[in-house]
């Protein structure tokens, strides 16, 4: 995972309503990283009749989406820093059912203009994935003496989701004449920046090295990065 001065990266969310514009919305940050994730790939074959003995031909139908599972923790006793931010101050040490509420409500409430849930993406150091939550299973195990909550884990199911839009933006970037320039700004990542260029943040070791990049993870402020034609760098 993200590996920045020794310590390990926090994983993000944001959770976001136009398609063809992700990343761009709300950011959440679990209290923890979880422990481990599992990401499912699929691919569908239409199955001929088997009417004879000996091997069924298998046609290829199409990949089906991917499916990120994770565990997320939440503690309110006090017992670790992570419990101890800026939120756990300004609402005291006890923000379990505050936080899950949050995660919830940015999840699935229904957005005005478009009537539909929000989409999310999910980033941790250079794995990134877009996507709608599927479901959320809320288990609550410890309890104050108020019977509030003080820990509680959320079984997240995200199954990827990627607008058609988007899509063809990223297959007109294999055009061998077509390269990109782009100003860093502030908060600018290479492995996002690569996702959104080309729909795949694997390629920030490639760019990196195009640009001359030492340190991939310190991006300055107003340098120009060069994204070449995809077809340069696969």
């Amino acid at each position: 995972m993200a590996i920045a001065s020794g310590q390990l990266g926090k994983m993000r969310m944001i959770f976001y309503y136009d398609a063809d514009l992700p990343g761009i919305g709300v950011s959440y940050t679990p209290m923890y990283n979880p422990t481990s994730f599992s990401v499912s790939h699929a691919i569908t074959y239409d199955e001929a009749q088997k009417d004879t003995v000996g091997d069924m031909p298998k046609k290829f139908k199409n990949a089906t989406p991917r499916s990120l599972s994770m565990e997320l923790f939440f503690d309110g006793t006090g017992a670790s820093p992570s419990s101890t931010d800026a939120l756990s101050n300004a609402v005291n040490v006890n923000t379990v059912d505050i936080r899950i509420q949050t995660f919830l409500k940015l999840a699935y409430q229904i957005n005005g203009a478009s009537h539909k849930s929000s989409y999310v993406m999910i980033i941790w150091g250079t794995f990134i994935m877009t996507g709608v939550l599927k479901s959320a299973n809320v288990t609550y195990t410890m309890f104050d003496t108020n019977g509030r909550p003080l820990r509680a884990k959320v079984n997240v199911v995200v199954e990827e989701s990627v607008s058609n839009s988007l899509i063809g933006k990223i297959l007109k970037l294999s055009s061998p004449d077509l390269s990109k320039a782009h100003i860093v700004k502030a908060g600018d990542e290479l492995a996002l920046l690569c996702f959104k260029e080309y729909g795949d943040a694997s390629l920030y070791t490639q760019v990196a090295k195009v640009n001359g990049l030492k340190n991939y993870r310190k991006l300055k402020p107003g340098m120009e990065l060069l994204f070449p034609p995809i077809n340069n760098l696969v």
